[in-house]
């Protein structure tokens, strides 16, 4: 007899194997294995109880658990410590049926963490059950209940999707979006002057402040100065007059506090802006280091370290000679965090970014968590910076023109000596460069004479495209979804066509565009503060002040009704028409089935088309992409799957090669048809993608490749 732990990811199994020792027994669930049906929506009003089932894929794995807790003393169920993992907590209990069992919760895969989470084996906590499954059933409600009428309205014979949460971000994307499109950019004008810096090859500047003449004359105050003839006017004066006198000096020490450990968001921003990192592979990435016990829980709310973690990075930072603060550093939590568990950080902290190869994804995002969780316990960076107030001796009614120059300089360098800049600023942004520059030793009422006037043109820029980012961090700041469903939320977005993506620059397509065009002003949950209003009250689910049956119940009255008012609507059809060859352009006929469209996929191999009524039509055809035309069907090569097989007769025998695939050397190959004609391919598609050409009925392995 053994203690059973069941956590939900398999890869963690060895390690917490290895820590526990032979009286446990360490498995894995491998993730959800229980969801609302995949065809149908699995709940109805009025009561709104979810009709589960165990997905296909996974009812061997729940019945080897049933075995092995035949056999247990007692069951402790490690799921992860989000609302997520005491869903997938409870449903094990529901399922299993575990005569003895208990909830135990761990931020970090360690011998000391491991023993204290089984000292402190709880219950599940049901409220966090109830918010998850609200959250699931609210999606599904959505999406079962819109989809199919967006796919109707567009009549385009293409499957839509609307979600929650999706639509909710689309809308940010196609809002920018059309904001770029639609900008008009605004020639203005700025007035610098220069100064030589006595005995130094070097000068330095000022700028004029327009807004100090507006208020002097009496005129509104502007925020850019448009008005070019004037400035120049001004600009040929100072060149008469070229004195000027230091008014007034305003100089400080200035702190810039380290910045907080990271959270799941500032990760995912972190990751995009240094490098390079989709949402998606950050996740999956922190997932593995997570996983091989590197770092502690990667989806948290929280900015703070715990007491303990902090005085280890405090104390290694003394060893090292780094100055500390008189306390440990930290930070309020924001007003909506979820989890109580601590923020980011590295389980050891003497195992440092040096001691790995820098060449792997994971230890390169180890790396920066290591950095940021090692600077968040250091002294602020100090800066001495200085504001000189010049005037002009040029008047205007009585009025000197007024300038103002801005130097900092660094004194120490504090948590910077460790990482020069906030890795969650995106330079790309447009954030102004804040790199130092000094002044030189001025006094008030001195004396100075401008050695340069220039007038500068700029012209406005739209607002930046969005970024994973940016996009990410506009996602919680508007507090639409939670950071650990940015990767599926965006993901779908892609999966959609709703968005594309070129370098790290976002683009809603024109099907994006046009599906909100279609949902917006009809659907409250395509709105910010209904999306947000939903999310706090998940939270209040979460926390015992709202019940799951009022907050679903709600959001299904309000959806119902904007569907029927929908479908009374003649004029919708109308509506819709009107944007349908924008969102998907020239459409071609199926020619087999006559009702579905053709559609094009894209694959990991090159592209075909397929009709959008598939599984029922099985109708494709090759992709003929020209130069400078856009892609079209092929239909001189349009098929569907063989008639013998619709009819019950036996599928063509698969022709299994003699030789080992040339990549990986361990899977024999199989003899596939391509676009191109038959060609090898490796049995262990998709871990391997090895292939070959065909040589008569024989892989040409002399000439292996990789699509």
């Amino acid at each position: 007899m053994f203690d059973l732990v069941i956590v939900e990811s398999p890869n963690k199994t060895k390690k917490i194997q290895k820590f526990l020792g032979d009286s446990f027994k360490v498995t894995s669930s491998v993730g959800h294995f229980r969801d609302l049906p995949l065809r149908r929506m699995g709940v109805e009003a009025p009561n709104f109880v979810p009709d589960y089932e165990v997905s296909e894929d996974k009812k061997k794995v729940v019945s080897n658990l049933k075995k092995l807790i035949q056999q247990a003393n007692m069951v402790y169920l490690a799921t992860d410590l989000d609302r997520e993992g005491e869903a997938i907590a409870w449903h094990l209990r529901e399922v299993l049926k575990p005569k003895k069992y208990r909830r135990i919760k761990f931020n970090e895969i360690t011998k000391k963490a491991l023993t204290e989470a089984i000292s402190k084996a709880g219950d599940i906590d049901m409220m966090l059950v109830a918010a998850q499954e609200a959250r699931r059933v609210l999606d599904r409600i959505v999406g079962y209940t819109v989809s199919p009428l967006l796919t109707e309205l567009s009549g385009a014979g293409v499957n839509l999707s609307a979600g929650r949460v999706q639509s909710a971000a689309l809308l940010l994307l196609v809002e920018r979006e059309q904001a770029i499109t639609s900008f008009v950019s605004v020639d203005h004008y700025k007035l610098k002057v220069s100064f030589t810096w006595p005995g130094k090859q070097a000068v330095w500047t000022a700028e004029w402040q327009h807004k100090a003449l507006q208020a002097a004359m009496g005129v509104e105050q502007t925020d850019l100065f448009t008005h070019a003839s004037y400035l120049q006017s001004l600009a040929d004066a100072i060149k008469g007059q070229p004195a000027f006198m230091v008014y007034k000096l305003d100089s400080r020490e200035e702190d810039r506090k380290a910045p907080a450990p990271f959270t799941t968001s500032t990760l995912q921003q972190a990751a995009s802006v240094k490098l390079g990192m989709d949402v998606d592979q950050t996740m999956k990435k922190a997932q593995a280091l997570f996983e091989a016990g590197l770092i502690t829980y990667h989806r948290t709310d929280s900015p703070n370290l715990s007491e303990e973690s902090a005085q280890e990075i405090r104390a290694w930072l003394t060893g090292k000679g780094h100055a500390l603060p008189a306390a440990r550093n930290t930070w309020a939590s924001k007003a909506d965090a979820q989890e109580a568990h601590e923020a980011i950080r590295p389980t050891a902290i003497d195992i440092t970014p040096s001691d790995f190869a820098p060449d792997s994804d994971e230890m390169k995002l180890y790396k920066l968590i290591w950095l940021r969780a090692v600077a968040s316990q250091m002294v602020p960076a100090k800066f001495y910076a200085t504001k000189a107030l010049l005037l002009s001796a040029v008047k205007v009614k009585d009025h000197n023109l007024q300038f103002l120059a801005k130097g900092r300089v660094l004194l120490s360098p504090g948590w910077m000596a460790l990482t020069p800049d906030d890795a969650v600023e995106d330079k790309d942004e447009g954030n102004e460069d804040d790199a130092d520059k000094s002044l030189p030793d001025l006094q008030e009422q001195a004396r100075l004479q401008c050695s340069e006037v220039q007038a500068v043109t700029t012209a406005t820029k739209p607002p930046p495209r969005l970024t994973d980012a940016s996009l990410t961090k506009l996602l919680e700041s508007m507090g639409i979804g939670r950071p650990s469903t940015f990767a599926s939320i965006v993901a779908t977005l892609y999966k959609r066509e709703y968005i594309r993506k070129e370098g790290r620059k976002l683009y809603a397509t024109p099907l994006g565009i046009g599906v909100i065009s279609i949902l917006k002003g009809r659907f409250s949950f395509v709105s910010y503060d209904f999306t947000k209003m939903i999310e706090e009250a998940l939270d209040q689910i979460a926390t015992g002040k709202a019940s799951y049956l009022a907050v679903v119940g709600y959001q299904h009255q309000v959806l119902t009704g904007e569907v029927d008012k929908i479908k009374a609507d003649p004029s919708i059809s109308a509506t819709v028409a009107e944007q349908k060859s924008e969102m998907f352009g020239d459409q071609v006929s199926c020619p087999i089935c006559k009702s579905g469209v053709l559609r094009r996929r894209a694959t990991s191999s090159g592209a075909f088309w397929g009709c959008t009524k598939y599984p029922s039509c099985t109708a494709s055809c090759n992709d003929i992409k020209a130069r400078g035309k856009p892609p079209v069907p092929d239909l001189s090569t349009i098929r569907t799957k063989e008639a013998s097989a619709e009819n019950g007769a036996p599928k063509p025998e698969r022709i299994i090669s003699e030789v080992n695939c040339p990549k990986c050397k361990k899977k024999k190959m199989s003899l596939r048809p391509g676009p191109k004609g038959p060609f090898w391919g490796c049995l262990g598609y998709p871990s391997c993608k090895g292939t070959a050409p065909d040589d008569g009925g024989r892989p040409l392995i002399a000439a292996p490749q990789a699509i």
